[in-house]
């Protein structure tokens, strides 16, 4: 369900895991309603891309659900290393889609729905390499240090991906699952969230494309570091800034500019 910026702010106020998030977002102008810098396009065009983490020697990941942190909507950070979750495609932190005639915020939507996933749950999570992932560093694998890793997650007996697909919160790849495909047809047969909705496919809104009336909004921050921050990560307030040196409008953009993830101790 694709709910507006009022309600998140209402909601992030309540929430006891992550109370610093709503003053980052609402004393942060830079992060809601700003372009990204000059600085940041120009970092993109110059830097060396991010080295995807070493998982030749590991193809299982397992951690408390209040130790997974959703990085956006389809990029968690689990066991130290940041992966995508395979199959699916989320919009951007700060894209907006058109629901009921109001742009609304699906980014933020779905990458709080998936931390909900994994923080509510009482048993723990379990990430594995797609099956595409499992071999010996042939192309396009996530083992040959160059494409980033995609993992699979479930908590208990629950898909994460077939969830975010089935509450209209992301998109699934083509051909990567029946089972996603048939999630996507029962959520737009029904108009959930992103279904029901006017946006702008994922991948096409980092090109740059926007819906009419969507403001450029680009999220994440840089520590001046070599790091970015989410803005579902309560550090986040502790970067946001006015003169902030990077402000990627993606995880993708982000790793393309040679930023890694905030480490957590």
């Amino acid at each position: 369900m694709i709910l507006p910026a009022a309600f998140w702010r209402k909601f992030l106020q309540s929430r006891v895991y992550i109370p610093v998030l709503a003053i980052g977002l609402l004393a942060a102008p830079l992060a809601l309603g700003q372009p990204a810098n000059a600085q940041s396009a120009q970092t993109a065009q110059t830097a060396k891309p991010a080295t995807p983490p070493d998982v030749s020697n590991q193809t299982a990941f397992e951690a408390d659900g209040h130790k997974v942190f959703a990085i956006d909507g389809d990029t968690i950070l689990i066991d130290g290393h940041v992966f995508d979750i395979a199959g699916i495609d989320a919009p951007e932190l700060g894209q907006q889609c058109l629901h009921d005639d109001n742009l609304q915020d699906c980014g933020l939507s779905a990458g709080m729905q998936l931390q909900k996933y994994f923080i509510m749950s009482p048993f723990p999570a379990g990430c594995v390499l797609a099956d595409d992932q499992r071999n010996d560093g042939s192309k396009d694998s996530g083992l040959d240090g160059k494409n980033w890793p995609r993992v699979e997650c479930s908590i208990g007996d629950r898909d994460i991906g077939s969830a975010m697909i089935a509450d209209g919160e992301a998109l699934p790849i083509p051909g990567f699952s029946l089972d996603y495909d048939d999630q996507a047809k029962q959520a737009a047969n029904a108009d959930i969230g992103l279904f029901g909705a006017q946006m702008v496919p994922p991948a096409e809104w980092r090109e740059g494309k926007r819906l009419k009336g969507e403001k450029q909004r680009c999220l994440f921050v840089g520590d001046g570091k070599g790091h970015y921050v989410s803005p579902l990560d309560s550090r986040f307030v502790n970067f946001v800034r006015k003169d902030a040196p990077v402000t990627p409008c993606s995880d993708e953009e982000a790793r393309k500019s040679g930023l890694e993830y905030l480490p957590r101790e």
